[in-house]
C-alpha cells in the first residue's frame, strides 16, 4: 500500500503508517546492523549494553536481549510478549511527549533530508526515564539505526543498545544526537552531526536572573573575560553560563543566542 504522507513525524502516526506500509527487511540485514552496534560497544562502554531490534510494522520487540532484566528489572520476555505498549507504559508521562513530538519529529526530518540508501549509516541518541520494576525511574541511554522502506522512506526496523546511566544523569533534560558512522583503518567511529537538548520540565528552559545578566552583556559585544573582571568572577563561571544558555535555548552560537533572545523578548 502506498502512502499519501510517507513520513509522519510523531512516534504514534509513524506506528500507524509503519503498519499499513507492509514491507518486510532482510533478516541478514538486520543482524548486519546490531553488529555495527556491538562493535560499537566494544570501544565505547565499559560494561555490556542491552541490545534490541523493533519490528515498527507489527509495535513489536524482534529481539531484547536478556540482560535488559538488570537494567529496569523486567524480563526481556515481557517486552517480546508485550510488544511496543509496554515500554510505552514505563515511559516517564513527560519524556514520552517529547520523544514523540520533537526527538522521534528530528530524527523523521533528518532522514527526509538524507538519501534513503544512506539511512543505516547514522546512529540516533537520546536520553529518557523509564519506570523500572520496583517503581522508580532510571535514566536510560539508547542508541540507534533504522532500516527504512526503499520505497517510501519509512523506517521498519529499528535497532540498536540501551543502557542505564542513572548513576551519571544529573539533570532532567533529553539529550538527543544524531552521530555518522565512519570505518577508519578498520576502526568503528562516529562523527556527531547535530546535538538537540529538550526539556521536559518547562521551568528548566528559563535563565535566571545571573544568565540574563551575562546575556544582556554579551550581547553589547563584551567577551568572556572582560565580562569576567567587569562582574568580579573568574572567566569559567562565565564561560559556563553561556554554555548552560546555549543548551537552554537550543541555539550554537552567542549570535544566534542573543538572536533568539530578542526575538523572545528575553532582552
Amino acid at each position: 500500500m502506498r502512502l499519501s504522507s510517507p513520513l509522519d513525524f510523531t512516534y504514534k502516526g509513524h506506528l500507524q503508517n509503519a503498519f499499513y506500509n507492509g514491507e518486510q527487511t532482510d533478516e541478514e540485514e538486520i543482524q548486519g546492523m546490531l553488529g555495527k552496534f556491538r562493535e560499537l560497544s566494544n570501544f565505547s562502554f565499559p560494561s555490556l549494553p542491552t541490545y534490541f531490534a523493533i519490528d515498527y510494522s507489527k509495535a513489536s520487540y524482534k529481539l531484547m536481549t536478556e540482560n535488559f532484566k538488570s537494567v529496569i528489572g523486567f524480563d526481556s520476555r515481557e517486552f517480546i510478549e508485550s510488544g511496543l505498549g509496554l515500554v510505552m507504559n514505563l515511559f516517564h508521562a513527560d519524556d514520552f511527549k517529547v520523544y514523540n513530538e520533537k526527538v522521534f519529529s528530528a530524527n523523521m526530518q533528518f532522514l527526509k533530508n538524507t538519501a534513503q540508501n544512506l539511512h543505516n549509516e547514522y546512529i540516533f541518541s537520546y536520553t529518557f526515564r523509564v519506570r523500572s520494576a520496583s517503581g522508580k525511574y532510571k535514566w536510560i541511554l539508547q542508541r540507534g539505526s533504522y532500516l527504512t522502506s526503499q520505497e517510501s522512506g519509512i523506517p521498519l526496523i529499528s535497532m540498536g543498545m540501551v543502557m542505564d546511566i542513572t548513576n551519571f544523569k544529573t539533570d532532567r533534560v533529553i539529550l538527543h544526537t544524531i552521530e555518522k558512522t565512519d570505518h577508519d583503518n578498520g576502526l568503528f567511529n562516529t562523527i556527531n552531526l547535530q546535538t538537540n537538548h529538550f526539556y521536559p520540565h518547562e521551568e528548566d528552559t528559563l535563565l535566571t536572573h545571573q544568565e540574563i545578566n551575562v546575556l544582556k552583556w554579551l550581547a553589547e559585544g563584551w567577551s568572556s573575560k572582560q565580562l569576567a573582571d567587569k562582574l568580579f568572577v573568574s572567566e569559567h563561571t562565565i564561560i559556563t553560563h553561556r554554555k548552560n544558555m546555549l543548551k537552554k535555548t537550543n541555539t550554537k552560537n552567542v549570535a544566534e543566542l542573543v538572536a533568539f533572545s530578542i526575538r523572545n523578548r528575553i532582552i
